[in-house]
Formats: structure tokens, C-alpha cells, sequence
């Protein structure tokens, strides 16, 4: 139905239902909101600590209530992929060092863009495909396949190109040797246990394949977001650091994993409300059986 709806009905319209929508599942989804609520709090606890800005409970409630809009809002603008052009992109959205993009991918190698689930990163590959680029995301299948494959069918849309989880490793690889933009999500854990690492001030754990990858195929790791601001959208793209040539290979891995998680967390603090991780961030302190694992 929201396929449909979104292929039919004018965007403004596709938020006000998402809006309604989203009000419902803040007052019934307790546990939910209760989810959202921890983790934003770790984030304005860290903003506090790091930039000196402080927070009230009121302050909070509000963060956590946007991010139900800004879920809603998210699904809306999912299902209204189809309909974006370039016409729309020029005059919707603001482009800040999509040059990385270019200079990483002359050496021929691919690049790989870490994102998180923090504005729109659905999308940001897409906009990018408008404008040339030849993009790849990896996808988390849902557990009704029929679901899978019309969200895989929204993506193709735009020209993108979509690799499930659990999915040859293979494709990964293959990707990269034609020279494309692989879009990987790196701020929660989901087939792999992944590497500790210090994440809004806590010890947490995120997964490690994107690094690992970067590394065993010296295909660039770049940061990319796209956040709203205001009626507009800002995609922009940040340097991650390169690791030093004398580490060993899991070293490299480490670094770039922190570098990486380094970038994210600034996104995260920066928008918080459009942080959309409705899961609980996993606390080392509370899970100690949470181990690293290799890509």
C-alpha cells in the first residue's frame, strides 16, 4: 500500500500521513520509545562531556518524540524514491566533498562509503546514483520476502544496486573491481559480532567488515551522511583516516573501525533526533560475552 501511495501521492501529503503514523507508535510503542530515549541520552550525556552542552529532561522527551517523526518521515521519502530526478535533487539538496567520491575512485579500486542510520541512507545512494555514480548497497533482507522484494524493487528504481546480507562475500569483492560505489552501514551490529570499540563514550561494539574489506582490497574508506535541514537535505562526505603503512592487518582494521566510529559519533551529536537506532546500543559493561569476530 505505501509503495503504491508513494508513487500517487504528493510528498507533502506522504509526510502528514507519516507524521500521524508516527504519533500513534510513540504513544504505544512504550518499550520502543523507552529504547530511544537510553540511547539518545548516551549521546546528549557524550555532546555534554565532549562540547559542553547541556540538556534537560524536556529537551530529551522532545529529541525522542522528533525521532519518531523523523522515522515516519524516512519512510515516507523511502517510498517516494522512485519519483526523484535530477531536477529534484538540484533543488532539494545541498552537496558538500562528493569530489572524494571521484578522487578515491580514479585509483580503480572502488570505495567503499560508510554511513549510519542517521538521516536518510537510503537515500543518499540513490541521489548519488542520480548523479552519475555507480552504487551499490549492502541491504538487510526483512523476514517477509515478499517485503525484501519490494523494497529491493524501490532501490533498483534509481539505477542502485542492492546486496543482501548473508549473501556471497563475492559480490563484495566484485563490486569493487568494477570500480563502484559499495555503501555499507556501520554503526550497529547485524551478521557479525564485530570489534569493540569506544563509540558516544561507551565501550560498545560496531561491525568490523567494512574496514576489513577496506583493508585486504586497498579500496578507500570515505564517510557519507544525508541529513535534513529544515525543507532542504545536506549530503556531504568526510575523510576517514588512512591508517599508517607499518601496522600489521588487524591492526589497520582496528584503526579504521575507531576512525570510522570517531566520524560517526560528530554526525550523531550533531543530529541527534535523526539518529533512527531503535535498537538498544549494546553496552559492554551489560553484555561481556560480546567478542570480536573476523570479516
Amino acid at each position: 500500500m505505501m509503495a503504491i501511495m508513494g508513487r500517487v501521492f504528493p510528498l507533502p501529503l506522504l509526510y502528514w500521513i507519516a507524521r500521524r503514523t508516527a504519533e500513534f507508535r510513540y504513544i504505544l510503542q512504550k518499550d520502543t520509545r523507552e529504547i530511544v530515549k537510553k540511547n539518545l541520552r548516551i549521546v546528549l550525556d557524550y555532546r555534554k562531556e565532549v562540547r559542553g552542552i547541556g540538556y534537560t529532561e524536556v529537551e530529551l522527551n522532545k529529541l525522542v518524540k522528533s525521532a519518531f517523526y523523523n522515522f515516519g518521515m524516512y519512510l515516507a521519502e523511502f517510498f517516494y524514491i522512485p519519483r526523484w530526478n535530477k531536477r529534484l535533487v538540484k533543488k532539494k539538496v545541498r552537496i558538500e566533498n562528493i569530489t572524494f567520491l571521484d578522487e578515491y575512485l580514479s585509483s580503480g579500486n572502488g570505495v567503499i562509503a560508510l554511513t549510519g542510520h542517521i538521516g536518510n541512507w537510503e537515500l543518499s545512494g540513490v541521489i548519488a546514483s542520480i548523479l552519475g555514480y555507480k552504487v551499490t548497497a549492502v541491504a538487510i533482507p526483512y523476514l517477509n520476502p515478499t517485503v525484501t522484494g519490494i523494497c529491493k524493487r524501490i532501490r533498483n528504481s534509481q539505477g542502485l544496486e542492492v546486496i543482501l546480507t548473508g549473501e556471497s562475500p563475492k559480490k563484495l569483492l566484485k563490486t569493487l573491481k568494477e570500480n563502484r560505489v559499495l555503501a555499507v552501514l556501520g554503526d550497529r551490529v547485524f551478521t557479525e559480532k564485530g570489534m569493540r570499540v569506544k563509540f558516544l563514550g561507551i565501550d560498545t561494539v560496531l561491525p568490523r567488515g567494512p574496514a576489513t574489506l577496506s583493508v585486504r582490497t586497498n579500496a578507500p574508506l570515505v564517510a557519507g551522511f544525508l541529513v535534513r535541514e529544515g525543507q532542504y537535505y545536506r549530503f556531504f562526505f568526510q575523510k576517514i583516516t588512512s591508517p599508517p603503512a607499518s601496522l600489521t592487518e588487524e591492526e589497520k582494521i582496528d584503526f579504521l573501525v575507531s576512525k570510522g566510529a570517531e566520524v560517526m559519533e560528530r554526525v550523531v551529536m550533531d543530529y541527534p533526533d535523526q539518529w533512527l537506532n531503535f535498537t538498544p546500543l549494546i553496552h559492554l559493561q551489560d553484555s561481556p560475552s560480546v567478542t570480536s569476530q573476523r570479516f
